[in-house]
């Protein structure tokens, strides 16, 4: 289990979602760029049209009736928190959110009521109850790969068909829905409501001592200079990885210049900005997992997990990632953004300084970094009732999101990074970029053919035992079902109209 406690950060980084004007079958793109960037909206393209703010919203009273939200219990390792039920405490971050939701029940006459459901029973609970006509969510944060099976059967609302939801204002991640939308169906929404989807973001944390003290260059220069590479990471990490005790034996015990684990492994390579799942122009996905760009992209992080012993998988070894990076066992520790405030003993207890960077690019010539997020990560869902509840929800949901961008977002900075833990202004730089670009593989959410489920899958398991031998067959091997699957589901989606 990852010792990790709550991050409490948000950035607002919402502009104009691009539509989509049509959908229409294929099997791969139509003129479609490199890497990530096909049928994705770029955030910084365009200047949002709509910059309302939640006193411009219309109230409508709904007489005092409940809102239900389902909402993940037991999930420790980042802040799933939608309300708090006590009087303002004096903390920053649960009093805004507290003031939120009294705000938002009075402009609309509801009380918010949050169900907590165990995550990965929140798909099947609510497809049951809403078959059997007994289900009072209204909406829920869940993971996006539970969210993915209720979709092709109609039990998710497509946002972009609903009247008092403008995904177009800032409140909205532009980046983020138009990364998950299907068909220019928006099922899986991400915005100012909710913390737990940027805790998911991958990131870089860095040892400034052992910076320091083996005179390595200054990392943020480089990321601004666009030259944050894996090459640039992997010079580094050689000079930091040092047999400790003399032993000949590279244990847990010793110093790396990358300690990470399997899940982590994974996700830093999505930082090469290569899904399994693109778009072509008309938002319609397929497979890229045996495109060039793609296999180049894997074949290259196996070889940069896998040189002179220096990345360290410490979960699989007896420790973990975030506690040998506090011990000062490692100068970079690939991890969850949630891990900036982790118990005492890991990065929130550490003596010395550190830093925090975003996954390096696979090479100069590409033009953003991207910090992935996995089929785990959660997202809020409106589930698909009768039109006066889904029209409700919306509503809700929209007002929300609203309120967040003005009352809540700004407390999570000054929350989420005092200096007593973050202790140098130019890693607050590096959170805009981070959160500016956190990509998603759709692919990785449905689970088609494998490859990627949620944070496991088959090309993860190749990447971590470093068997680039083995990917063409496995791909071969797959992707005829994963096509097969992909199809049926993408089917039932756009059946639904």
């Amino acid at each position: 289990m990852k010792k990790m406690v709550l991050v409490l950060l948000f950035v607002i980084f919402a502009l104009s979602l691009l539509p989509f004007s049509s959908c229409k079958g294929g099997t791969g793109p139509d003129g479609a760029a490199n890497g990530n960037e096909a049928g994705i909206a770029k955030a910084d393209d365009a200047e949002p049209e709509n910059q309302a703010g939640y006193d411009s919203l219309p109230a409508f009273d709904y007489k005092g009736a409940d809102f239900a939200i389902g909402n993940i219990e037991g999930w420790a390792w980042v802040d799933v928190t939608l309300d708090y039920d006590a009087e303002e405490s004096g903390e920053l971050l649960s009093d805004a959110i507290y003031r939120r939701n009294r705000a938002v029940e009075e402009k609309y006459n509801i009380t918010f009521k949050i169900i907590p459901i165990p995550g990965d029973d929140m798909g099947n609970k609510a497809k049951t109850q809403m078959l059997a006509g007994s289900c009072e969510i209204e909406i829920m944060q869940a993971p996006t790969r539970v969210v993915a099976a209720l979709t092709p059967d109609n039990f998710i609302a497509d946002a972009n068909r609903l009247e008092n939801i403008d995904l177009k204002n800032p409140w909205w991640d532009d980046f983020a829905l138009s990364s998950m939308s299907i068909c220019g169906k928006q099922f899986f929404l991400y915005g100012d409501f909710t913390i737990a989807d940027k805790e998911y973001a991958t990131v870089i944390f860095l040892n400034r001592e052992l910076q320091k003290k083996y005179a390595l260059p200054d990392y943020y220069q480089i990321v601004r200079e666009g030259k944050w590479t894996i090459d640039t990471m992997l010079e580094s990490m050689k000079v930091a990885t040092v047999d400790l005790n003399g032993d000949g034996k590279w244990t847990k015990d010793d110093q790396y210049g990358h300690v990470t684990n399997v899940y982590s492994m994974m996700q830093v390579f999505y930082g090469a900005g290569e899904t399994i799942i693109k778009k072509d122009r008309d938002d319609m996905p397929y497979f890229a997992i045996d495109d060039e760009p793609y296999l180049n992209a894997f074949f290259k992080m196996c070889e940069f997990l896998n040189t002179d012993n220096t990345t360290f998988d410490a979960m699989g070894n007896g420790s973990h990632q975030d506690e040998m990076f506090a011990e000062g066992k490692g100068l970079f520790d690939s991890s969850l953004l949630a891990a900036m405030r982790a118990p005492k003993e890991n990065q929130r207890g550490m003596e010395y300084d550190f830093g925090i960077l975003p996954p390096p690019k696979l090479n100069e010539q590409q033009e953003n970094y991207y910090s992935y997020c996995d089929g785990s990560t959660p997202c809020i869902a409106i589930l698909n009732h009768d039109a006066d509840r889904v029209a409700r929800s919306a509503v809700i949901l929209e007002a929300l999101n609203a309120k967040s961008s003005e009352a809540v977002a700004p407390k999570y900075m000054e929350y989420a990074l005092p200096l007593k833990y973050f202790r140098d202004d130019e890693s607050f730089e590096m959170f805009d970029i981070i959160l500016k670009h956190r990509i998603f593989d759709i692919g990785a959410s449905y689970g088609w053919g494998d490859f990627v489920a949620g944070n496991s899958g088959k090309m993860r398991d190749l990447l971590v035992r470093n068997k680039p031998d083995q990917v063409s067959s496995t791909i071969e091997k797959n992707l005829v079902k994963g096509t097969e699957s992909m199809n049926r589901d993408i089917e039932k989606i756009l059946a639904l109209g």
